[in-house]
């Protein structure tokens, strides 16, 4: 299998959908709205703009080759069924738990992720990890383990979180189905479950401030998951996971603005994973800038595609 290479615009890219998401849950925690409809709504808006982007013909290119992906094989399609039944709890996961207490719960979830993520990676396809990625997760192990022995108890919310979400991702990554119109194909499934939250959902009429704040989360959702999908195409698997830690040290912040309160030893455990983000942006930095130096100029491909979209290769047989 190729490697492949880090590159600034992943980098970029996976940052910005982390703020994204910042910004989703804590819209979330603010609105009164129950955690049904406004996944509802997320999911609705989410696959309008999916939708209108089709009127691209790039879009509609990927979306060809998704639907010749998913014939390739038989099971094809019942993979991306299954993948959208994760992906459909997580987002309902992540409105549900700052409604009912649980932010922190769900950023240590998200800090736990890009561990799992780098292991996955590299032990199941196979990706690289150099010795100072390798160094970051010790650091962020060693965070995690003064968590947990500061607050002797792990929700179930975490490893809701960080287990089927490292599934989800290395099973994109490995049949081919990580690029970002899949997310697409993935809303259209998540669709009925949507319209059924509505219509058991009690009828009133919906303030303008709940409605604008519905909307945000929506539009928001469609162009953070893009992003975020996005980065896990361009960049390497362990690589793409530890950027992952600028979502949870994000998603604690909110937490505290949402009235939630740190136990025991959790500043050391953060202040731990600020070291850890130092040392990865750093490395990040000079193998950006090798590889700039270092790489031929290469004309332009003749039909541009999706990321990992497109006709099996010989590294993804089964």
């Amino acid at each position: 299998m190729n490697a492949k290479q880090s590159s600034p615009r992943g980098v970029l890219v996976s940052v910005l959908a982390s703020v994204l998401f910042g910004l989703i849950f804590f819209l979330a925690g603010v609105l009164s709205s129950s955690a049904e409809v406004v996944f509802a709504w997320r999911i609705l808006i989410t696959f309008a703009c999916y939708a209108l982007a089709l009127s691209h013909p790039l879009a509609r290119e990927q979306l060809r080759l998704l639907g010749r992906r998913l014939r390739s094989r038989w099971w094809m399609s019942f993979l991306l069924v299954g993948l959208a039944a994760i992906i459909g709890f997580q987002l309902w996961l992540f409105m549900w738990a700052p409604m009912h207490g649980h932010a922190l719960d769900t950023s240590l979830g998200y800090l736990l992720l890009p561990i799992c993520l780098v292991l996955g990676g590299r032990f199941v396809l196979k990706a690289p990890v150099s010795r100072m990625q390798w160094a970051v997760v010790a650091l962020a192990t060693v965070a995690i383990a003064v968590k947990l022995a500061a607050t002797p108890q792990l929700s179930w919310v975490t490893l809701a979180i960080c287990l089927p979400y490292t599934v989800y991702f290395v099973v994109r990554q490995r049949f081919g189905l990580d690029g970002p119109i899949v997310f697409g194909a993935e809303s259209l499934l998540m669709l009925p479950v949507a319209v059924a939250f509505l219509l058991a959902a009690t009828p009133g009429v919906i303030a303008p401030a709940e409605l604008a704040g519905l909307a945000g989360i929506g539009i928001a959702s469609a162009a953070a998951m893009s992003l975020y999908l996005a980065a896990a195409a361009l960049l390497p698997l362990p690589v793409f996971g530890l950027l992952s830690y600028v979502e949870p040290v994000l998603l604690v912040g909110i937490a505290l603005l949402l009235g939630e309160r740190m136990q025991g030893a959790d500043g050391w455990v953060y202040l731990i994973l600020a070291v850890a983000l130092t040392v990865l942006a750093v490395e990040g930095f000079r193998v950006s800038r090798r590889a700039r130096r270092a790489r031929p100029e290469l004309p332009p491909p003749s039909v541009p595609g999706a990321p990992g979209i497109g006709e099996p290769d010989v590294d993804r047989r089964d």
